[in-house]
Parts: structure tokens; C-alpha cells; sequence
């Protein structure tokens, strides 16, 4: 991780859990955060608790991913305050409106489901393309890693007593847009495209009470994920040789089935 000391960093849904654990790490490697989240006061206590030494490095910005210029105000204040270019985005953000695909009354909950897991990841790598192509031409690496999904890979039998709607969809045609993004960034040889898809993992994602009466709880498990182990990952595929792309890695409880 040394090489990307003191580089630019934007990890979208920062304010907690995965995304707040990628913040951390990132910034114990002396790297500089931008992190992006509608709840800025939320981000503004967490940069309070950090060490000193990486308060100056970790700056919050408002942002709503289903909005497109909210979503470019922020990519223009990082232009204009970090020289016109970025080197590192993790696409973590992501929601579920819990009820059933079937149910009357939540067209406009299904509808954000693809607006921020989907298009919001899309808006943001052509935000941050635009960027690091300048940084490129400084010789300078670049990475975008997606924070996908178990979801995106299997549908398992219980998902629609979760309530889950169209997240697995989204998450499916996360993938699918890679590939379209890898094929077009073949001749960037100084950007890589990776995916890191997580099972079940411990965070406030899901405790929101369902919109259907219908809807189940999630199964339990015996140790779910950590948003550390998340973060861990991130630093892994981060961490590896500009020669290796860690493309796709699938992380899951020992517990979990799919």
C-alpha cells in the first residue's frame, strides 16, 4: 500500500459500516479520503474520532447518489481542491427499500433501489474516469473498485422473504456493467477494475423495519462479516502489483450458504 501514500481516495456511503471501515483503512495508508454520504453530520462526528494524525486527511462531503448534480458538485469541489484529478474510487454505496417486488405502494422505493445501487455506481466511475485520466497522464496509477454483493452472483431461496425487491437485480447488473467499463478502460494500462462482492456482513444495512407486513427477517448466522474484513479486502486487491488485477472476489461467513 505504500505506493498510494498520500494519493486521492473517494469512498461513497462513508458514513458507516463498510464504507466507514474503507475510510480507515485507507487512511492508514496515509492516503487522502474523500468520503461521500447523504448524513454529513454523521461523518463529521466519525472524523472527530479519528487519530490526529489523519483528521487532515479525511474530508466529508454531503452527496446523494440518486441526484445527479449533487453527485457532480461533489466530483467538482474534488477537482477544484486536489488538482484536477483522483486515483482511487470505491463504489460502496448501496440501500434496499424492504418489501416485496409484488407489493402496492413502493414503485418509488424500487425505483432508488436502482437509482443508488446501480446508476449511482455508474455516474460516479464516469465522475472519477474523467479525473484520473488527468492523473494518468501524470504516469500516476488509478483504481475502481465496485463494493458488490453475494446478491450479485446467486439469488438464494429466501430473498423474497426478505424483502429484497430489486437489490439483487441491481447487483446482478452491477456485474454485467463491469464487464462493459473493463472493456472500455482496456487501453488505460495504468487503471484497474476490480469487484469485491461481500455475504451476509454485520452492519446497520437491513435493520430498517420493512415496508411489508410480509416480509421476513434476515436468517441468522453464526459470525457474519466485519466491515473490517471488508476493508481488509479492499487493501488486498489495493495492495496487489500494478501487473495483477484482482478482478472478482467473493467473500463470505464460513456459515453462510449459497
Amino acid at each position: 500500500m505504500e505506493r498510494w501514500r498520500g494519493k486521492v481516495a473517494v469512498v461513497t456511503g462513508a458514513s458507516a459500516g463498510i464504507g466507514w471501515a474503507i475510510c480507515k483503512e485507507l487512511l492508514k495508508a496515509d492516503m487522502i479520503v474523500i468520503g461521500l454520504a447523504r448524513r454529513l453530520k454523521v461523518m463529521e462526528e466519525l472524523k472527530s474520532q479519528l487519530p490526529t494524525n489523519q483528521k487532515d486527511r479525511f474530508f466529508p462531503r454531503e452527496c446523494d447518489l440518486t441526484s445527479l448534480p449533487s453527485l457532480r458538485t461533489a466530483f467538482h469541489w474534488l477537482e477544484q481542491r486536489f488538482a484536477q484529478r483522483m486515483h482511487v474510487l470505491v463504489n460502496n454505496a448501496g440501500m434496499c427499500e424492504f418489501s416485496k417486488l409484488l407489493d402496492a405502494g413502493n414503485d418509488e422505493a424500487i425505483k432508488r433501489v436502482i437509482d443508488v445501487n446501480l446508476m449511482g455506481a455508474v455516474y460516479c466511475t464516469k465522475e472519477a474516469y474523467r479525473l484520473m485520466k488527468k492523473a494518468m497522464e501524470f504516469g500516476e496509477e488509478c483504481h475502481v473498485i465496485q463494493v458488490n454483493s453475494l446478491l450479485g452472483h446467486v439469488v438464494p431461496p429466501h430473498i423474497p422473504g426478505c424483502g429484497f425487491n430489486l437489490y439483487p437485480v441491481a447487483k446482478h447488473a452491477l456485474r454485467a456493467t463491469n464487464e462493459i467499463l473493463r472493456r472500455e478502460m482496456a487501453d488505460d494500462k495504468l487503471l484497474r477494475l476490480s469487484t469485491i462482492s461481500p455475504g451476509l456482513t454485520e452492519t446497520d444495512f437491513g435493520k430498517k423495519e420493512p415496508l411489508s407486513e410480509n416480509v421476513d427477517s434476515f436468517p441468522d448466522f453464526e459470525q457474519p462479516l466485519k466491515p473490517e474484513d471488508v476493508a481488509n479486502g479492499v487493501a488486498f486487491i489495493l495492495g496487489s502489483p500494478l501487473h495483477v488485477t484482482i478482478a472478482e472476489l467473493l467473500m463470505v461467513p464460513t456459515s453462510e450458504k449459497y
